[in-house]
C-alpha cells in the first residue's frame, strides 16, 4: 500500500470506537475552545472585517456565522468562523514540534459548518472526523524538519487537515478523497511574513485554509480530479517544499496513537511562547506575596527562536501599539501579569497599552537568550523560560518554567474550557446569557451521544 493510500484510509476508516478515549475527550475540548475563542474575539476589528467579508459573498444560507448569526454558504461560514477563532491568538496549539500547529481553529470550523449543512451528521461522526483530521494535520507538521522562521514557510500542511475533516463529513469514497487531497495541494500556502509584520492575515490565513478544505472536498465530490501523489510525487509537497523531512513522524503508530490528544490549551490570550514567562511571574508573585509596585526589574531567559518571535523587534515589543504586536510581546504580557496577576482579553485592547504601572515594569524587563536553554531546546519555537524578579527591597526570586499550564504534561479539561468560555463571553460582540453558555458546555460534553448537531447552532448566536 502506498503512503498516500495509507493516510487516506486512516481518515476514512476511523470510527469513534477505534479512537482512544483520551483523543475523543481532547477533541471535545478542542470544539469548546474554538467556539470560546471565536466568541471572545468577535468584537475585534479582525473579526469585524471577517464578517464584512462574509457579507460580500452572500449565497446559499447553509451555515451560521457564530455570535452574529448570519447564514452563509458553508465554505464562507467556515472562513469567517476560523478567522474569528484565531483573532486573539487564544486558540490552543500543538507545541511538541519545532513549528507550532494551531490545528483546532483550522479544523473545527469547517467541521461544524458541514455538520450544520447536513443535519444527519451525528456527534460521534463529528468527533471522529475532528480527532482524525487533527491527528493527520499535526503528524504532517511533525514530519517537517525545517524551522519556519528560517524558511518562511508556515503551516503549509494545514489545508490537508481541513480537507481531511471535510472529506470525512461529506462521506466521500477513497477515490474522491484522493482527488480532494490532490486538489488541496493547489490550495496549500503559508508564510511567515505575516508574523514579521504583525499583519491581520495571521488570522485570515486560518479562515482561508478552512474554506480551502471544504472547497477541495466539494470539488472532488462533483468530479474534479487532482494529482494522485500530492505528498510523495515527483513534484509533490515533500519534494517541492520540504525535502528535509521525517516520514516516521508521519506514520509511527498511525491509527493507534492520536496525537491530537497532546495539543496544548491556552489559559492566556497571547502567543504560547509567552506563557512560560507569564506563569513564572505569576507563580513568584503568589509564592512571595509581592505586587507590581514592589518590582525593581525582571529578567527573562529563553531560546533564540522564541526570543526572535516575542522580543524582536525591540522597538515594537517594548512599545506595543497594536493588539497583534501586544499578543506577541513577552515584555508586555509579563509586565501585565506582574502588575495585575492575570492576562486577559481586555489587556490586548489599545486603551490598555498606556497603563503607567505596566509601562514602568515593561521598561524594567530584560529578555535574553539563555545559553543552556538554547543548547537543549534550540529548535523549538516555544521555549522553557527562566524568570528572575528583583524587588525594590533587594530580594531576588527565581524560577524556571518548562511545562506551563495547558501543556500535555500539565493538561486542561472541559472544566477549564468552560471557564475560558465564560471569560470570553464577557468580551463578545453580542451578549450570551449564563444559561446559554451552560447549554453549550453540556451539549459538547455529551457530543458523542448527539444524533445531530442542529441544536448547537442556535446556541452559538449571541444577543438572544
Amino acid at each position: 500500500m502506498d503512503m498516500t493510500t495509507k493516510l487516506i484510509r486512516h481518515v476514512l476508516d476511523s470510527r469513534l470506537d477505534r479512537i482512544p478515549d483520551k483523543a475523543i475527550e481532547r477533541a471535545k475540548l478542542s470544539v469548546l475552545d474554538t467556539i470560546a475563542c471565536a466568541i471572545g474575539g468577535s468584537s475585534d476589528v479582525i473579526a469585524q472585517n471577517a464578517r464584512r467579508l462574509g457579507a460580500l459573498f452572500g449565497g446559499k444560507p447553509e451555515s451560521t456565522v457564530w455570535v452574529s448569526g448570519e447564514k452563509l454558504p458553508c465554505t464562507f461560514a467556515a472562513l469567517v468562523n476560523a478567522t474569528t477563532a484565531r483573532t486573539l491568538d487564544f486558540d490552543e496549539t500543538y507545541e511538541l514540534c519545532i513549528n507550532g500547529c494551531h490545528a483546532s481553529a483550522y479544523d473545527v470550523p469547517p467541521a461544524l459548518a458541514l455538520a450544520e449543512r447536513d443535519p444527519s451528521i451525528s456527534g460521534s461522526e463529528l468527533l471522529s472526523a475532528i480527532a482524525t483530521a487533527m491527528d493527520l494535520h499535526i503528524r504532517l507538521t511533525l514530519s517537517l524538519r525545517t524551522q519556519s522562521v528560517d524558511t518562511g514557510r508556515d503551516n503549509m500542511v494545514a489545508v490537508w487537515g481541513t480537507t481531511a475533516v471535510s472529506t470525512k463529513l461529506l462521506r466521500l469514497d477513497e477515490e474522491k478523497t484522493r482527488n480532494a487531497f490532490g486538489i488541496a495541494y493547489a490550495h496549500a500556502a503559508g508564510e511567515s511574513q505575516m508574523y514579521a509584520e504583525s499583519a491581520h492575515s495571521l488570522s485570515l490565513q486560518q479562515g482561508l485554509r478552512a474554506r480551502s478544505g471544504i472547497e477541495s472536498a466539494l470539488s472532488a465530490m462533483v468530479g474534479f480530479t487532482g494529482p494522485r501523489e500530492p505528498f510523495f510525487g515527483k513534484y509533490g509537497f515533500y519534494k517541492a517544499f520540504e525535502p528535509d523531512h521525517d516520514i516516521d513522524m508521519l506514520t509511527e503508530e498511525l491509527g493507534s496513537e492520536y496525537v491530537n490528544a497532546s495539543i496544548s490549551f491556552k489559559p492566556w490570550p497571547s502567543c504560547r511562547a509567552t506563557h512560560h514567562g507569564i506563569e513564572g511571574v505569576m507563580r513568584l508573585r503568589e509564592a512571595h506575596k509581592f505586587t507590581g509596585d514592589d518590582i525593581a526589574s525582571i529578567e527573562l531567559g529563553l531560546n533564540h527562536l522564541a526570543e526572535q518571535c516575542v522580543a524582536q523587534p525591540r522597538d515594537k515589543k517594548w512599545d506595543p501599539k497594536d493588539p497583534v504586536v501586544a499578543r506577541f510581546s513577552l515584555p508586555y504580557v509579563v509586565a501585565v501579569a506582574a502588575q495585575h496577576g492575570r492576562v486577559a482579553i481586555g489587556d490586548m485592547l489599545p486603551e490598555a497599552f498606556d497603563d503607567p504601572a505596566v509601562r514602568r515594569i515593561m521598561a524594567a524587563t530584560k529578555v535574553e537568550v539563555d545559553p543552556e536553554i538554547n543548547r537543549t531546546n534550540g529548535r523549538h519555537g516555544n521555549s522553557p523560560t527562566t524568570v528572575k524578579v528583583k524587588l525594590r527591597g533587594g530580594a531576588e526570586h527565581f524560577i524556571r518554567v518548562d511545562t506551563p499550564f495547558g501543556h500535555p504534561e500539565n493538561s486542561a479539561s472541559l472544566v477549564h474550557g468552560m471557564r475560558k468560555l465564560r471569560d470570553c463571553a464577557q468580551m463578545s460582540a453580542y451578549p450570551f446569557s449564563d444559561k446559554k453558555l451552560e447549554l453549550i458546555g453540556e451539549f459538547i460534553d455529551e457530543l458523542h451521544k448527539q444524533p445531530t448537531l442542529a441544536p448547537l447552532f442556535e446556541l452559538l448566536v449571541g444577543g438572544k
